[in-house]
């Protein structure tokens, strides 16, 4: 019994990596449709969490009447992987069927929601119906058994432990080697070698006969031990009998179903409001890499799976107080590890003067965030398992187990969106944890009353940890939000510290926006990241819309991508634009470029012509119609989790396809923390699309010029620029021609330096599918920012264009 067991729980954590995998593929390939707007992914989300609560419904109904579990089980892998492996062919009509849905209701945020979400479903439904159903079908095959209680738990523990396994291996090894549809065939993969077994494995089984579900008290123990002793004997253990004194007693015990299933939904609500705040202060404090992201996630699941492996333990020692004291633990253990998290900073700072490996700092990373994370999560690791104990010795546990799964799936959605639209903006991440530790204080009271039996001195210490836990909650010494945001995890270097925060907001779209004081100088970040200021680097910030602006044929309509300060735009508005639309993803960057920054900005987001849309900039430009005769497009760093799919050649066919014949595309790129090939290889993919590239630096900033038509500038139109009152204000003195002088290299320099770079293993096509500078250009931020600066252009400086006037300027 126990190596049959051992099998099945194997196959059940390669099951759950798989499950990872798959989450993680398809959200990517949906973000590309969909945005990367917190609406946007909570509305996949659902779509998966529904899927998953409907597969454990079903699967739940179902099981009783199996046979064989272990075979259905198996055609439930099989039919998993048949259905993921074929659906990436389905997105192209998916994008189709979204475009149209965008265009036909624009503005109406409700309905786009509803159309993400079903279009979400009909890609997911099948598999997560199917991965839903898997645990109430396993647990069918436990019935009668002795251990139960532990081995029901154990395989909830090892299917987690699996989905952790999942986000470390995606990250670091499948999807920076196979790409995005390569991951999810060698999961789909996976998923067939599982089901073959399982179904081998059923197949030696003798059959179960059905079982009533949701039977009011537990089955007699005559009935319990012929079924344990039928499933024994099946499994070639003779010597395993079930306990019949204790079923005896079990028999007469009532089974509160509604109590349970509230509490598994409090647990799923209240986990998933925990990951969202904790994963929210994790970009801030840990990184905004895709492969931060699954660390987080990693080492989340880790210690979930680690508290329901003990689990059994902790009912076996407590019995019905366990859940009792496991919510009031985490309740604790929330309380005291909320000073921890402004503590973090200091870590980076300390490790940045040792170690210096990328691998080493991506060891303190996952280090850090089991640090922080691992007292709380453990203990709510354990409250789902341990009601899960309580059924396990039923004859209706596959019927219970969907029961209690749906309940908590459903508190999964529910605690997520709350938490990430609600609660999150309204109470900012430190308050939010402390309404997590009090209500876990609270649940945890409620549970005592209704569902277990305490004794005097249980009860008194029940009711000192959870006091202990409010008290501590609520008056721990307060964060500081001026070290949290000092962006430390970035080059594990911490700078000097404001004079002070200015703005601190929060929100699920962009992190953690802060505008700081230095002296005179007002600096915004983006979960400590540099976005701009209103000192030194404005100049850097208005050449951004010069340099393009030199071979603009047309001045009809702009769109500006990412918003920062506002410096590019308000330069851009100088120019004689009919409409120009900008389009921010933050809320919060929104609200702080006109608090602070709109004098600089010459205020043109009051500007008439200027329309503002809140949305993810690819997002933006897949459902619009209209032509552009500029595009100019500014993200924080290439490295930063999502944004390589601004530099992608979809996304730049995307762009040709916007363009006017005449239009030009501009885009920052970063000289620093980068290295040559990930350089080259953006480059070469623009260059892949259109057909005229320039490279310019300004500000120790890159800025690539490309357009459809040769760049070419007229001199006398420039000068007639040069006349308007709104643009002098913007050049410092300068002339526009001047600016020329700046472009570093274009043409087939440009295309010299590009081959020249396969000696350094090749610049490569970066498309959607192989991520390839999503996953390569984190690396260079080992990199010193001086001699990594220096190094690259000197590098660029090889392959400069001799005479940028005569090959660019025309009368």
């Amino acid at each position: 019994m126990r190596s049959r067991f051992a099998k099945v729980a194997a196959l059940f954590f390669i099951s759950g990596m798989t499950g990872l995998l798959y989450e993680v593929a398809f959200s990517k390939l949906l973000g590309y449709i969909f945005g990367a707007t917190a609406y946007a992914v909570s509305a996949v989300l659902a779509a998966f969490m529904a899927g998953l609560a409907a597969g454990a419904h079903f699967g739940g109904r179902r099981a009783s009447h199996l046979a064989r579990p272990l075979v259905g089980y198996g055609v439930l892998e099989i039919g998993v992987g048949v259905v993921c492996a074929i659906t990436p062919g389905t997105f192209g009509l998916l994008t189709d069927a979204y475009v149209a849905a965008a265009r036909a209701a624009p503005g109406s945020l409700a309905l786009l929601t509803a159309v993400r979400a079903a279009l979400a479903g009909l890609v997911v439904i099948l598999p997560t119906i199917a991965m839903g159903a898997t645990l109430p079908i396993l647990s069918r095959r436990l019935v009668g058994t002795e251990d139960a209680e532990r081995r029901l738990p154990t395989l909830y523990a090892l299917n987690t432990a699996g989905g952790a396994v999942g986000s470390v291996v995606s990250a670091y090894v499948l999807l920076p080697t196979l790409g995005i549809v390569g991951t999810i065939w060698a999961a789909a993969l996976a998923n067939g070698v599982i089901g073959v077994i399982a179904i081998a494995l059923g197949r030696r089984e003798a059959p179960l006969s059905p079982v009533h579900v949701l039977s009011e008290v537990l089955p007699k123990s005559a009935e319990l031990k012929a079924e344990g002793e039928s499933v024994h004997k099946a499994e070639g253990d003779s010597a395993s009998k079930v306990d019949t004194a204790k079923t005896s007693a079990e028999a007469t015990e009532s089974f509160d179903l509604p109590f349970h299933l509230a509490l598994a939904f409090a647990s799923g609500l209240l986990v998933f409001a925990a990951e969202v705040v904790q994963t929210h202060l994790l970009a801030l404090l840990i990184g905004n890499s895709a492969y931060a992201f699954g660390i987080m996630l990693a080492a989340f699941l880790v210690c979930l799976s680690i508290g329901a492996a003990r689990a059994p333990a902790l009912a076996k020692k407590y019995g019905s107080s366990a859940l009792v004291f496991g919510l009031a633990a985490a309740s604790l253990a929330f309380a005291i590890t909320l000073p921890l998290w402004d503590r973090t900073p200091l870590a980076f700072a300390f490790f940045g003067k040792y170690v210096t490996s990328w691998t080493g700092r991506e060891l303190v990373r996952a280090g850090v965030a089991l640090l922080v994370l691992a007292p709380s999560t453990l203990c709510m690791g354990t409250t789902f398992p341990l009601l899960l104990t309580r059924v396990a010795k039923r004859r209706d546990v596959a019927a219970l187990v969907g029961r209690l799964t749906v309940a908590n799936t459903l508190g999964t959605i529910v605690g997520s969106i709350a938490t990430g639209y609600f609660i999150l903006p309204a109470l900012g991440s430190e308050k939010s944890l402390v309404l997590v530790a009090i209500t876990f204080a609270i649940l945890s009271a409620l549970a005592a009353r209704r569902g277990s039996q305490l004794n005097r001195t249980q009860a008194r210490n029940l009711a000192f940890v959870a006091g202990i836990s409010v008290i501590l909650a609520i008056f721990v010494p307060r964060w500081d939000m001026g070290k949290m945001t000092s962006g430390a995890n970035v080059y594990f270097t911490m700078g000097p510290a404001p004079d002070k925060l200015e703005m601190v907001s929060e929100d699920v779209h962009g992190g953690v926006t802060t505008v700081a004081r230095r002296g005179d100088i007002l600096t915004m970040y983006t979960n400590g990241k540099f976005q701009g200021d209103n000192g030194f680097e404005m100049a850097a910030q208005r050449r951004f819309a010069h340099f393009p602006s030199l071979f603009l044929k047309n001045e009809n309509r702009a769109l500006v991508i990412g918003l920062g300060t506002g410096t590019t735009l308000g330069t851009v508005a100088a120019y004689p634009f009919g409409r120009i639309d900008v389009v921010e993803i933050s809320p919060a960057i929104v609200e702080a470029s006109r608090r602070f920054y709109a004098e600089q900005s010459f205020f043109a987001l009051d500007d008439p012509r200027v329309h503002l849309a809140v949305n993810d900039g690819r997002n933006f430009l897949l459902v619009t119609t209209e032509p552009y005769d500029l595009i100019t497009i500014e993200l924080s760093s290439v490295w930063f989790a999502g944004a390589s799919s601004l530099y992608s050649h979809e996304f730049y066919k995307l762009i040709h396809s916007r363009l006017t014949q005449g239009g030009v595309l501009q885009q920052w790129v970063q000289l620093h923390h980068i290295r040559r090939r990930e350089l080259a290889t953006i480059i070469r993919t623009l260059r892949a699309v259109f057909p005229h590239v320039a490279l310019f630096e300004g500000g120790a900033q890159g800025i690539l010029v490309a357009s459809q038509q040769p760049l070419k500038a007229s001199e006398s139109k420039l000068a007639e620029f040069d006349a308007s009152d709104r643009l002098k204000a913007t050049l410092a003195g300068k002339r526009l021609v001047d600016t020329i002088d700046e472009l570093v290299t274009s043409g087939e320099d440009l295309d010299r330096f590009v081959k020249d770079s396969e000696s350094d293993g090749g610049p490569i096509l970066s498309t959607d599918d192989n991520l390839y500078l999503e996953y390569a250009t984190p690396k260079g931020n080992v990199l010193s920012y001086v001699d990594s600066l220096n190094q690259t252009m000197k590098l660029l400086h090889q392959y400069q264009t001799k005479d940028c006037r005569a090959r660019h300027l025309v009368p």
